[in-house]
């Protein structure tokens, strides 16, 4: 019995040096295994860091505009509805013909459905886009001549047709205001003039109902 005890004795105070040693040591293994992960640079789980996106690729995501993108971002904006006059009339400019049924002005006969309003004024005159958005058509057609279509995402389109010459291409992001055309008299005409047309979910509309008043122009 006496040996028995002596031996547990020097078992216990063995597992009691062990233990101190142990707790010793322990913060040492601690530094030791953070300084690792630090080094490897280990990610923290379930989190994003948003900084580390290059000014090069934020520039990249500025530019790459897509429709979707601007249609998100012309919800109740002004800028983006096609309200302003896209030309600015001198003393010779006015309005030749309305939104309507007319007798075809080329043939002198018949009749047709005429989708826009014709701006007419001395050849050379700019060309403003009514509102903001995106150039979806810049093209030359039989018809409308050297025509710009662009899209302002949000159900409006509008139509600037027989430009002596086009500033803009397909693609161009342009602002309200900004000259994107001269007028001439290309395509299917009898003079000079712009044919300026508005789309509402792809439906012509008369463009004096989106218009401001043109005594504000």
């Amino acid at each position: 019995m006496m040996k028995h005890s002596k031996t547990s004795g020097r078992f216990l105070r063995c597992m009691a040096a062990l233990l101190i040693i142990v707790t010793a040591a322990a913060p040492a293994l601690t530094a030791g295994v953070r300084g690792a992960a630090a080094e490897q640079q280990i990610p923290t789980t379930g989190r994003r860091s948003f900084d580390v996106i290059s000014s090069g690729e934020l520039y990249e995501a500025e530019i790459s505009l897509s429709l979707e993108e601007l249609k998100a971002r012309t919800d109740n904006s002004d800028e983006y509805i096609p309200h302003v006059w896209p030309v600015r009339f001198s003393d010779h400019g006015y309005v030749s013909s309305y939104f309507g049924v007319r007798v075809d002005p080329v043939t002198g006969e018949g009749s047709e459905f005429h989708a826009a309003i014709d701006l007419a004024d001395k050849p050379g005159t700019k060309i403003h886009a009514a509102a903001s958005g995106v150039v979806v058509e810049a093209y030359d057609s039989a018809g409308y001549g050297l025509n710009i279509l662009i899209d302002h995402g949000n159900g409006y389109q509008s139509r600037y047709s027989h430009c002596n010459s086009m500033l803009v291409a397909e693609g161009d992001v342009v602002s309200q205001g900004q000259v994107i055309a001269t007028m001439g008299a290309t395509g299917r005409v009898t003079g000079v003039h712009c044919d300026f047309r508005i789309y509402l979910d792809e439906t012509a509309i008369d463009p004096l109902t989106v218009l401001d008043p043109l005594e504000e122009n």
